[in-house]
């Protein structure tokens, strides 16, 4: 089965300019495109994950609602408290992240699906490496997290294998 993305012609005023071109663009997903969706739905799955380890040592924390954070003064104090900010702000970076991974990983797909979904995959397992280095007890400063970092390499990836995407549907 496939399914076919089509750009008309007309679409937006910039691409008639720049590239003055009477015919739209078109992709084709086919059946390898799956693996891109199944690795987009399976980074969806982190977001709920994060939320969880954070939520388990916001309580151990004792930190209520509304705070998104304790104090610095609190964390220097409490060993729980620290892995909670630690927590916190790790899931924060995922969420920051994951918009600069989620809309390449798709385009990107479109043509290279199987690089893609293997970027993709690759990605999701920085995450979770960068978010457990960040609570790890015995790491200071959050210094565990660097373990993890390798996922800024399939994001980049998947960003300019987005833009080679674009310019082939440009191209043709």
């Amino acid at each position: 089965m496939s399914y076919t993305l089509t750009v008309p012609a007309d679409y937006g005023y910039i691409h008639n300019i720049l590239f003055k071109r009477s015919a739209g663009v078109a992709a084709t997903a086919n059946a390898r495109s799956s693996y891109v969706i199944i690795t987009a739905a399976l980074s969806t799955f982190l977001t709920q994950w994060h939320a969880v380890q954070t939520g388990k040592l916001r309580t151990a924390a004792k930190v209520k609602y509304p705070n998104a954070y304790c104090s610095e003064s609190e964390a220097k104090e409490d060993k729980a408290k620290y892995l909670f900010n630690c927590a916190q702000r790790a899931h924060a970076n995922f969420l920051e992240h994951q918009p600069a991974f989620m809309a390449p990983l798709l385009l990107a797909g479109l043509s290279y699906p199987i690089p893609s979904a293997a970027m993709g995959l690759t990605w999701c397992v920085g995450r979770v490496v960068y978010a457990l280095g960040y609570t790890n007890k015995n790491k200071v400063d959050g210094a565990g997290r660097n373990i993890g970092n390798f996922f800024w390499l399939p994001e980049l990836g998947l960003q300019i294998t987005a833009l080679l995407t674009g310019y082939k549907m440009i191209t043709g």
